[in-house]
């Protein structure tokens, strides 16, 4: 076959551009095998269900974790306190857990950090009584077995209500038990009340239809929910620890842009009614951030813990040295609002 003289030029015009490709480094040598991708390094992180890990859960359900750059094992968990509980028996490498969980973990070991918070609420627990026990106003919860969990945001919030209204955890029987079990022992007559949180809140007004009374009281806690993670981890692949945090931020943006796809999303994971959800949802604060006020309320509940000796013989923990802040300053530092 004789190859046209136009031909023969072309081809010689297409290999000379192909060498110089080679040459460059822009394409390899045929001789050469190809450089291995790195693995995409991989991260196990326990996650407390409910409304204020919104983020987190919207980062995992929409992959953005992955397309970060990690791939994060979720341990989902009923609540932040056995979220906690996982990053300090060392089973994950990182957290979602809210504020009282961080406090009691303090008091216990050093080697963890916040890196960052995730969301804030004023309105997260209430508490959920029943009308045939005699309780149709806060005042009534006096001499009532009220359920709540050790260590937790609802045993907090339950001794700042009781506080508010006059009372204290010595004039109540208090029941103690996983977060979980509150709605049936509500239902079976165990306790006459619980100071509760979403999704158990909806399950135990379910539950009691007619018989339940709810007491809300808008603003006075604040909680945080926060990733943690072990200060080994951090140390090792701070990278990593930055990736989470960027999939953490697109999260937030998809949040604010849609917010009702987000919504089903969330209410999907928590098992709460999206009704209940959608009316929750203008109250909660989901901005990733590292704020003064989340130090204020963890030396705050420090001061409850440490004043109602259940802390041991534990002393006020410095928490400015558990917070993380390289990995924040280098993804989002308009977002750190630390006086350090």
């Amino acid at each position: 076959m004789t190859i046209k003289p136009e031909t023969q030029q072309r081809l010689a015009s297409q290999g000379a551009a192909l060498c110089l490709l080679v040459v460059l480094g822009l394409i390899p040598c045929c001789s050469c095998k190809p450089e291995p991708s790195p693995k995409t390094p991989t991260v196990t992180m326990a996650m407390g269900m409910l409304p204020l890990a919104s983020l987190a859960i919207l980062a995992d359900h929409e992959r953005l974790f992955s397309r970060a750059g990690v791939a994060v094992n979720v341990k989902k968990c009923a609540t932040g306190v056995i979220a906690m509980d996982a990053l300090l028996s060392g089973e994950v490498q990182a957290a979602v857990a809210g504020d009282t969980p961080v406090v009691f973990g303090s008091f216990k070991r050093q080697d963890f950090r916040i890196v960052t918070g995730i969301a804030a609420w004023d309105n997260d627990v209430t508490i959920v009584a029943r009308k045939g026990h005699g309780v149709v106003r806060p005042t009534d919860l006096k001499g009532k077995r009220i359920a709540t969990e050790k260590t937790s945001v609802a045993q907090f919030f339950l001794h700042m209500f009781l506080l508010r209204h006059g009372s204290s955890e010595k004039e109540v029987t208090i029941c103690y038990m996983p977060q979980a079990e509150f709605p049936q022992a509500l239902a079976r007559g165990d306790a006459d009340a619980a100071s509760v949180r979403e999704p158990f809140t909806s399950q135990a007004i379910e539950l009691l239809g007619t018989d339940a009374m709810t007491f809300e009281e808008p603003g006075l806690y604040v909680e945080y929910y926060s990733l943690v993670a072990s200060e080994r981890f951090l140390k090792e692949q701070p990278e990593v620890a930055r990736r989470i945090v960027r999939a953490l931020i697109a999260a937030e943006t998809l949040a604010k842009n849609q917010p009702q796809r987000t919504m089903k999303i969330v209410a999907q994971a928590t098992s709460i009614p999206e009704p209940t959800l959608r009316r929750l949802w203008p109250r909660m604060d989901l901005r990733v951030r590292l704020s003064q006020s989340l130090l204020v309320a963890l030396e705050d509940q420090a001061r409850w813990a440490i004043g109602d000796h259940w802390a041991g013989e534990a002393a006020m923990p410095n928490f400015l040295r558990f917070i993380h802040l390289d990995t924040m300053l280098a993804e989002k530092p308009a977002a750190v609002n630390i006086i350090r």
